[in-house]
């Protein structure tokens, strides 16, 4: 058994996750019928395109965009999961069970059925599919004056991936597209002045990916570049989020909103003091968001940016489903919602079947109370993913430093406790303990105001973003345990 495959299953087991799909559902994956009513409108001659990753097969958006003399026009088309896959229906079941897709290496274990998200209802190019349209109208500063929901069919024109998009010299496209993706280029500019604006937090991405040789083995660990290309897209997906978030609230007076709280005091309150260390902490009186900005625009220019980042992760919240509207903290929305990702996220696909009842004229009484429940539960089944993709992660680099034992690499302290010092292998992306007892020379007691390890006779410190050289003496992957001590 290669080693993704021993990493995949012992995360299947040590997170409770379900992977097999119940026999139960084959006889409606086989009875799927699509709605082909008069009602939809027909957009299939209209050059709509996709924009994802290398190794996607989940196509659930696709998007075009027209620019007029003072404003731009947006379809951001969304797979028409809600027509096949019916409330309490035995895949439904299975769907909301799972909550999301999980992704490891070169493995998913989708939300609903492959049948489903990689072919009936993925907008693979040349096909027409039923989906959901949040159509918006733009002024000219990328502001939102207009917007509606209404179904339709579209027919992919193009598939591309992000680095065809950002490499623009290689696109071979008709005058459609082309045209398509020069408004989207200018409406991006300004949606990202507009998210500059609006102060809303940029953080650099700290979790690496992994990209797995023939044998089963890592092959190389990096961290994802962020293209413009991503940025379009985002900005695409966020707009029609904030649609569907008003949209649903205007018609049943709730929302299937993700919502992120701002920090708590405390957070902030040691962020200021690691900063301080750095000569930043001097703007006080800023507000938490103002406040960790300004770092996060020092961190961008800082050579501990990574740090820096990380520390300030740190101190947010996770962000949630919530029917109550208490805002986005990070994007700095009061109205948000999850509406563009149906095939691999289920709170989307409540979204989808709200403003789907309005426009069928369904009076569908919905439960407040009820909704929030499962919410909840959907937010502890992502919080799961993450955990089971990031285990994955950790066990498979693990298994990669097995051939590096008894080498010294140059790390960084990322987190401190009273029995020692965790260090992140730079090279590596990964973090192992270094035992306090292992500090030679004197005996360190864990300053827990300060947050760092001070010797109590030489008064030596030892503090978050320090860097040191390390010596790695042992790694267990299955316990993801990497034991390291100072060189």
């Amino acid at each position: 058994m290669s080693n993704l495959i021993d990493a995949i299953n012992q995360a299947i087991s040590d997170n409770d996750l379900p992977y097999q799909w119940p026999k139960k559902i084959n006889h409606e994956l086989k009875n799927i019928t699509f709605d082909n009513k008069l009602e939809r409108i027909n957009l299939s001659k209209e050059p709509f395109i996709t924009i994802d990753g290398e190794d996607a097969k989940d196509f659930d958006d696709a998007v075009y965009c027209v620019k007029q003399s003072s404003s731009f026009i947006l379809q951001v088309a969304i797979a028409d999961v809600a027509e096949v896959v019916s409330p309490d229906s035995e895949i439904d079941k299975e769907a909301l069970k799972r909550g999301t897709s999980i992704y490891f290496p070169n493995k998913v274990i989708p939300m609903l059925p492959e049948e489903i998200s990689n072919d009936l209802c993925s907008l693979v190019p040349n096909k027409n599919r039923n989906v959901l349209v949040c159509e918006m109208n733009f002024d000219s500063e990328g502001n939102i004056n207009s917007y509606k929901f209404f179904e339709a069919i579209i027919n992919s024109h193009k598939r591309f991936t992000y680095n065809q998009i950002e490499d623009a010299s290689n696109l071979n496209t008709t005058s459609g597209i082309n045209n398509s993706l020069k408004a989207l280029n200018d409406l991006t500019k300004k949606l990202i002045k507009n998210r500059v604006n609006r102060w809303a937090l940029e953080i650099n991405a700290t979790e690496p990916n992994i990209r797995i040789g023939n044998n089963g083995d890592v092959a190389e660990i990096f961290l994802p570049k962020r293209l413009f290309a991503h940025q379009m897209i985002e900005e695409c997906m966020v707009a029609a989020n904030i649609c569907a978030a008003k949209f649903i609230k205007k018609h049943y007076g709730f929302g299937v909103y993700r919502i992120h709280e701002e920090p708590e005091k405390l957070k902030i309150e040691n962020l200021k003091k690691f900063f301080s260390l750095k000569g930043l902490a001097s703007k006080a009186s800023l507000k938490p968001l103002e406040l960790i900005n300004s770092f996060i625009k020092h961190a961008n220019k800082d050579e501990d940016n990574k740090m820096m980042n990380i520390l300030i992760l740190q101190s947010l919240k996770r962000a949630q489903y919530s029917t109550k509207e208490i805002g986005h903290f990070g994007l700095q929305l009061e109205e948000y919602s999850h509406f563009t990702s149906p095939i691999r996220r289920y709170p989307d696909l409540i979204s989808h079947r709200l403003i789907k009842n309005v426009l069928q004229k369904n009076k569908q009484k919905i439960s407040q109370d009820k909704l929030e429940e499962t919410l909840n539960e959907l937010s502890s089944l992502e919080k799961r993913a993450e955990h089971a993709s990031r285990q994955v992660t950790q066990q498979l680099i693990c298994h990669h430093l097995k051939k590096f034992i008894g080498d010294e690499f140059s790390s960084m302290i990322v987190g401190i406790t009273e029995f020692g010092l965790f260090c992140e292998i730079e090279k590596h992306f990964i973090s192992g303990l270094l035992h306090v007892s292992d500090l030679s020379s004197d005996r360190y007691f864990f300053d827990k105001e300060a947050n760092m390890l001070r010797g109590r006779r030489t008064g030596k410190t030892f503090r978050i973003g320090q860097k040191m050289n390390v010596q790695l003496v042992s790694v267990i992957p299955k316990e993801r345990k990497i034991v390291l001590v100072p060189k």
